[in-house]
């Protein structure tokens, strides 16, 4: 008899810590044209009123128009089309805690008093609170507006940048300083999306306590993965296991492997003896100096 409220009670532990890492980060609150969200090994149709998880990413194709995500404490994230965006990325140390890990287009965030936003990309780590920020990854350049609000631009390696309301910073590409206008510049303006500009409402409590299901679309190819396995070194490593059940594919796992210096660190997971191999190989001896 005991043991067997042992096990009922490790299943229900089991099924609640399910549930809880199941949780819901957001709810898609507006949708105007398609949006991917791929989700463990599949992916989805996204729709309005769809609850989006912790390790969700959302893509929105060419001909999409804008999705915007609320969060239950207010904040909020408008996405442009062909824009990336993961959702709470495995990054630790100063990059923990993000919300959303931006990899390519256009995002807005806003955020209530009180309410602190981290957002990630491969050049510029943006944190603010009680603010709006509008960052734009182009060809050859990262552009943020901090419409509203103090924000903190960080980067690995170099000393953080402090941008106030109505400050306009860029970053070329390969550049290492953060350059400071004034004000956003006509070719900023003229490529930032139209929704950007515009005050949207809220519509959380429209979808609180409804249960939207996104249409399936299938498994997740290695084309449709492939620009986050050969993301930056410290997001791909942090999400190579969300990757590896889809690797035991035929398919995908030759595609890892023909790309293998793309993303080297999936070589002892590809070839788990090689590792070990090159460890007990013996080492050549030091050349001496004469």
């Amino acid at each position: 008899m005991f043991k067997r409220l042992s096990t009922v009670a490790l299943l229900s532990l089991s099924l609640l810590a399910e549930a809880a890492l199941a949780a819901p980060v957001g709810v898609v609150t507006i949708q105007a044209g398609p949006a991917l969200l791929m989700r463990e090994n599949d992916k989805l149709a996204s729709v309005e009123g769809v609850a989006l998880q912790a390790g969700d990413i959302v893509e929105l194709p060419a001909n999409a128009q804008l999705l915007r995500m609320e969060f239950s404490d207010g904040a909020s994230l408008l996405l442009a089309p062909g824009s990336r965006v993961l959702l709470s990325p495995k990054t630790t140390g100063e990059r923990g805690g993000a919300r959303a890990y931006l990899l390519a287009g256009w995002a807005k965030v806003t955020t209530p008093a009180g309410v602190n936003f981290k957002l990630l990309s491969p050049t510029a780590d943006l944190q603010g609170a009680n603010a709006r920020v509008v960052m734009g990854l182009t060809p050859g350049m990262t552009q943020v507006f901090a419409e509203n609000g103090d924000w903190q631009w960080s980067r690995t390696g170099a000393a953080a940048t402090k941008l106030k309301s109505g400050d306009f910073a860029t970053l070329k590409s390969g550049g290492k300083a953060v350059e400071i206008g004034g004000r956003p510049t006509p070719e900023f303006i003229k490529a930032l999306p139209r929704a950007f500009m515009d005050a949207l409402p809220s519509r959380y409590a429209m979808f609180q306590g409804k249960t939207v299901t996104p249409k399936n679309l299938g498994p997740i190819t290695y084309d449709d993965a492939q620009a986050w396995i050969d993301a930056e070194p410290t997001l791909r490593r942090a999400e190579v296991q969300r990757w590896r059940e889809l690797a035991q594919d035929s398919a995908f796992r030759q595609s890892l492997i023909v790309d293998l210096n793309k993303h080297p660190e999936w070589e002892p997971i590809l070839f788990p003896g090689s590792a070990a191999v090159k460890a007990s190989m013996p080492k050549a001896p030091a050349s001496k100096a004469y």
